[in-house]
């Protein structure tokens, strides 16, 4: 069969496909209509997902043998040694992003769905955009659902002086605290629909991009909930920001996450010479320090609600540990229109480690204050 005659029986399959969709939501919505009728229809529309899948992987083989190397000698083909093979796992589990048929010999599974080779999503990588919460908090990968994380608090123990020869005196015993976790599972739909994953060329990139910011988001706003459990502090003047910041966090490595309003308020606020208090600074994703510490800017619903001027000083990587599952699973799924929708699941934990490491601040002040 021609490639030009799979592409069109492709396009009759789709309209087919379309037509029915339109009927069976018809069906689900008249007032005489059976379940089982319903039914039938959802499963024609499965068997039109088959269809269609079965074609493009014909379509897919015709345009791969056309692409072939050529033969050099007669008998050699050139093979490019940089250009990555792929596993038996990330064909099967292109497969059954494609056609939804899991093959049991290459893919994972668990009760969530079926994971995402790490070829194509490496979730521990640690994210280098600093923006993101995540980048600046503990991470642990765990290979449970559930157990105690052993979290070593900020040594405070100091060395003395001994007479030679004499006992060593005795220091401080590190204080070892123990955090449970259970991995709590988190859900949603991506914007992928089979036909577009059918017809997507660069699907492993589509796929990373779409579980990354999924993913990235999710942590932002349970970091968030952590840190607004650090010790209370109310501020309305300048010195009472400056006193939350001096005191009892100088063994930590400080630095401010605040709200957009926060910002905003702060941004206002001159000392007694007339200078803004926050400085520039390279050093500070916002590109501004406050007190010398560098800011990193959320928006207000991750730490409260639009319009609170709120945050967090100190340090978040000791303050939160997040303890994270390293599968990602994804599974095939009707939404409310009958059509295939793509649902991934993350499983991880969101604890506070060193409640002593950050203080989270609420500020209301008038500019001049």
């Amino acid at each position: 069969m021609k490639i030009t005659e799979i592409e069109a029986q492709i396009t009759d399959l789709k309209a087919k496909k379309a037509k029915k969709v339109t009927e069976v939501r018809a069906l689900a919505t008249a007032e005489d209509s059976k379940v089982e009728d319903v039914q039938k229809g959802l499963a024609e529309v499965d068997d039109f997902d088959k269809q269609i899948a079965t074609s493009q992987a014909e379509l897919e083989t015709l345009q791969r043998a056309q692409q072939l190397p050529g033969i050099e000698g007669g008998n050699k083909v050139k093979i490019d040694p940089n250009k990555k093979q792929e596993t038996a796992e990330v064909r099967d589990f292109m497969h059954y992003l494609k056609t939804g048929e899991k093959r049991d010999n290459g893919i994972t599974t668990t009760e969530a769905g079926v994971v995402i080779p790490k070829e194509i999503l490496d979730i521990q990588k640690v994210p280098t955009d600093n923006i993101n919460l995540s980048a600046v908090i503990n991470r642990v990968s765990v290979t449970s659902g559930m157990g105690t994380l052993p979290i070593l608090q900020k040594n405070t123990a100091r060395l003395t002086t001994a007479d030679e020869r004499a006992e060593n005196p005795e220091i401080a015993n590190a204080v070892l605290k123990g955090v449970d976790y259970k991995a709590i599972t988190y859900r949603g739909a991506l914007p992928l629909s089979m036909e577009m994953v059918q017809d997507a060329p660069n699907l492993k990139t589509l796929l990373n991009t779409y579980v990354q910011e999924a993913k990235q988001l999710t942590e932002q706003y349970q970091i968030g909930l952590v840190l607004q459990t650090a010790t209370a502090v109310s501020a309305t003047t300048t010195d009472d920001l400056k006193t939350a910041y001096n005191k009892g966090l100088s063994n930590y490595n400080r630095q401010w996450i605040v709200t957009e309003s926060f910002y905003n308020a702060v941004d206002l606020l001159k000392d007694g010479n007339g200078r803004y208090l926050l400085q520039d600074s390279i050093a500070s994703a916002s590109g501004k320090a406050l007190f010398g510490a560098s800011v990193l800017i959320v928006p207000d619903d991750v730490l409260g609600v639009a319009g609170d001027a709120k945050a967090f000083v100190g340090d978040p990587k000791a303050f939160v540990l997040e303890a994270l599952r390293s599968d990602i699973a994804i599974e095939w799924d009707h939404n409310e229109n009958f059509e295939h929708i793509l649902a991934v699941a993350l499983r991880a934990d969101f604890k506070p480690a060193d409640t002593n490491a950050g203080k989270f601040i609420t500020f209301g002040a008038t500019p001049g204050k």
